[in-house]
């Protein structure tokens, strides 16, 4: 398990060594540019926290059966999701103006510079962490049967300098159909999770999944794969630290708004190499936001 664990710590460091930019770049804005600016970040966290939750659709009707392993996601950051449309109202700067190419959070770490011809005045729009993917990695435990039904736990905490506290907990429940119905030539489950994860005091996110799993064995590799229907909230809060033209806001002053996850449904495609007790998976997510997901663990009892 420590093996595993810090297999999980190397996985998520570009992540965290990231965490404190986006905080810093983050608190320069405010109103609807701020939310446009982190979007992006909702669309692909939200999407790889729903990745990698199966990798088959076999539970037996009673009996133990166990999986004890880490498993990483990745989204892929289109190029579309990089920039955005700001918008700077003020006065004192000049006619309003739209930025057609401001950084989202993934966007270049430099923003453009708008300057105001009649009063000199210019105004740096705040940049992003310069990524084309966001990973993620876990630990995840799951263990039945009872009734035909088992149990997953996903969990992580971490405590990084200048960041804070990253604290990861989900659960889920799936329950085989296939038990129901002999005439099947394959398994079939339904399944339902729910996951947090938190950033300190400046974000904290949650998403639902509920979807129907199969899977077919031949030795050595099970293939598997899902549809499923999903949704992901994240609540969002810091203290202003710019100077944005946008509103009367201060620096101080506190910002809080909620987002939501672009993915509503998605299909999984996968395959699980059967090395004995060792499983190695990988599968591909399809939805608004496409991610990869792959796992290392020890199953016990399962094909």
């Amino acid at each position: 398990m420590r093996k595993f664990y810090f297999a999980f710590l190397l996985m998520v460091i570009p992540f965290m060594t990231n965490a404190q930019d986006l905080e810093d770049y983050l608190s320069k804005y405010t109103g609807d540019n701020g939310q446009l600016y982190l979007q992006p970040f909702a669309d692909a966290f939200s999407a790889d926290f729903n990745s990698g939750l199966f990798h088959n659709a076999e539970i037996k009707k009673k009996g133990f059966q166990l999986y004890i392993g880490v498993v990483g996601q990745v989204a892929i950051i289109p190029n579309s999701a990089k920039t955005f449309t700001a918008f700077i109202d003020d006065p004192s700067f000049g006619d309003p103006i739209y930025v057609p190419n401001a950084p989202t959070v993934f966007g270049p770490t430099e923003g453009p510079i708008i300057e105001d011809s009649n009063s000199g005045l210019e105004y740096r729009i705040p940049g992003g962490l310069d990524l084309d993917y966001l990973p993620l990695a876990m630990p995840q435990i799951t263990v039945g049967s009872l009734y035909g039904t088992d149990f997953t736990l996903r969990f992580a905490s971490i405590k990084a300098e200048d960041i804070g506290k990253v604290e990861v907990f989900g659960w889920g429940v799936r329950h085989s159909i296939d038990q129901h119905l002999d005439f099947l030539p394959l398994n079939l489950v339904v399944g339902y999770y729910r996951q947090s994860f938190k950033v300190d005091e400046y974000m904290d996110a949650k998403t639902n999944v509920i979807n129907l799993q199969t899977s077919f064995a031949i030795p050595v590799v099970t293939f598997y794969g899902g549809l499923g229907y999903e949704n992901s909230k994240v609540d969002v809060q810091y203290t202003y630290e710019g100077l944005d033209p946008l509103s009367d806001i201060q620096p101080g002053d506190k910002i809080e708004f909620k987002l939501e996850g672009a993915n509503s449904v998605r299909a999984t495609l996968g395959v699980c190499f059967n090395l004995g007790p060792v499983k190695l998976h990988g599968d591909y997510n399809i939805a608004k936001q496409n991610t990869f997901a792959v796992g290392l663990g020890i199953g016990i009892n399962q094909k």
